[in-house]
């Protein structure tokens, strides 16, 4: 038998499955808290019990696929003896995480205008922007990188990786990946340290 705190978090979690879903097809603005709760079979105090709006709900969708995407370039990305081709690895492994529909409809074409940039810009902070300058603090520490701003070499990056899937997400013919990933390489390798 489960206990309390297994059904809420079951309950929570059937609510965020459903909203990432309806999210993702039919955008943040046509779906209404209603439909979710006829999609998950929920009353409308489980929902309020977990979120306070749909907003609130919507930041949990976003954090569930940022982890996700994370975890996908970290686990995808190539281990080597080089700090700086390890960074390489994972940032192409994380553009491919991001470029499937759901993760791009709902990290990169909602999330700024449903969260704002303010907010989303502190979520990223604590997820990819911090996993990216721990990426560049390491090769700055083996001398493979040399960088004025570490804070401000990872949001560039992170600007950088979002813009190439962004072009991918709305079907720029121009961009294709094995361009973006030629291209992200070689900006990377120009942060190298010189000889």
């Amino acid at each position: 038998m489960a206990t309390q705190a297994e059904r809420r978090a079951a309950t929570r979690a059937k609510l965020i499955r459903a909203a990432r879903e309806l999210f993702a097809r039919d955008g943040y603005a046509e779906t209404h808290t209603d439909t979710i709760l006829e999609y998950t079979g929920l009353s409308r105090g489980a929902l309020y019990h977990h979120f306070a709006n749909k907003q609130e709900l919507f930041e949990a969708v976003f954090v569930e696929i940022t982890d996700e995407v994370i975890d996908y370039a970290v686990k995808h990305g190539q281990r080597t003896g080089s700090s700086l081709e390890s960074l390489i690895s994972a940032c192409i492994a994380w553009l491919r995480a991001v470029r499937k529909p759901e993760a791009a409809a709902i990290l990169l074409n909602q999330a700024p205008q449903v969260l704002g940039w303010k907010r989303a810009r502190d979520l990223e902070a604590h997820s990819s922007l911090l996993l990216m300058t721990k990426s560049l603090d390491r090769a700055i520490a083996t001398g493979e990188v040399q960088v004025p701003s570490v804070e401000l070499a990872a949001r560039i990056i992170n600007a950088m990786l979002a813009e190439a899937a962004l072009a991918v997400l709305h079907g720029d013919p121009a961009t294709s990946a094995t361009n973006q990933e030629a291209s992200i390489r070689q900006f990377l390798v120009g942060l190298r340290s010189s000889p």
